[in-house]
């Protein structure tokens, strides 16, 4: 895991050793014009402005997760089921993430990140979703004018620290857990 790491859209990506290396790099890129994403969790330049950061400030770890952490909380939230979340994270779009990629042996990337449909998964909510759902607040995207048809989304609030599995409808379910 490289917290320096460039994604090039349609190119290679790039490995810097430093972050002064990094930084050089990403302001070429943005000379260039190129769209890229940057840290651990490859996070598009797309949404820089949205989540208020800078490509600098996303080659911290911790401020990389934690806007990954707004990502993918906003996808899932928007898209109601894991691969459209997946999907919307890598593309941008509910749709672009589940189709098959001839640069990637016709794998698309929902698959390459080893989702499996036939596999029930849980998403674990956290405390503060529970103190907001409790308030009555909503995410942002609730309000969204051109919201899809809503589906039922079903909240867990875990008691404990989750490590493998989960009874839910007294079926045992897998978690949804980050890179080990």
């Amino acid at each position: 895991m490289n917290p320096y790491a460039i994604g090039v859209v349609g190119s290679n990506g790039l490995m810097p050793n430093t972050k002064e290396d990094a930084l050089l790099k990403i302001n070429q890129l943005e000379r260039e014009g190129r769209n890229y994403s940057v840290g651990l969790m490859q996070i598009n330049r797309s949404n820089f402005l949205k989540y208020g950061v800078t490509p600098e400030r996303l080659l911290d770890p911790c401020t990389n997760l934690s806007v990954f952490e707004k990502v993918m909380t906003d996808c899932y939230v928007r898209g109601k089921t894991l691969p459209r979340a997946l999907s919307c994270y890598y593309s941008g779009n509910f749709e672009a993430g589940a189709r098959e990629e001839k640069a990637f042996s016709d794998s698309s990337y929902v698959q390459r990140i080893g989702y499996d449909a036939e596999n029930r998964y849980v998403v674990p909510s956290t405390k503060a979703d529970k103190e907001k759902f409790a308030l009555g607040q909503r995410h942002d995207s609730d309000r969204a004018k051109n919201s899809t048809k809503s589906a039922r989304v079903r909240i867990v609030y875990p008691e404990g620290v989750l490590k493998s599995t989960l009874i839910v409808d007294d079926k045992p379910t897998k978690i949804l857990r980050g890179v080990d």
